[in-house]
C-alpha cells in the first residue's frame, strides 16, 4: 500500500508529517486530506481565527513528491452555488 504524507501551513509556518499513513491510492488520500482539514477547521473555529485563506494542506506521495494541495479556504466563488 502507498504511504502518503499530509503537511499543513498556515502561509507563514509548515506543519510536517513525519510518519506519513498507508492508504489504498489516491482517492483514499483525497479522503483522508478532506477529513484531516475539516477537523483542523473545527479546531480552529475561534473568533480571532477567522481568514483561513491562507491555510493549506499539500500531500505528498512516499518519495516526498507533493500530489495535491487543498485550501482550507473551500467557500465556493460569489455567484456560485
Amino acid at each position: 500500500m502507498p504511504r502518503y504524507y499530509f503537511h499543513f501551513s498556515d502561509g507563514k509556518r509548515q506543519f510536517t508529517d513525519s510518519s506519513g499513513v498507508e492508504l489504498s491510492g489516491m482517492a483514499a488520500a483525497r479522503a483522508n486530506a478532506n477529513r484531516q482539514v475539516r477537523e483542523l477547521k473545527v479546531a480552529m473555529c475561534h473568533p480571532n481565527v477567522q481568514d483561513l485563506s491562507a491555510w493549506s494542506m499539500t500531500v505528498l506521495d512516499a518519495k516526498k513528491i507533493p500530489v495535491f494541495k487543498l485550501g482550507f479556504d473551500t467557500r465556493p466563488p460569489r455567484g456560485r452555488a
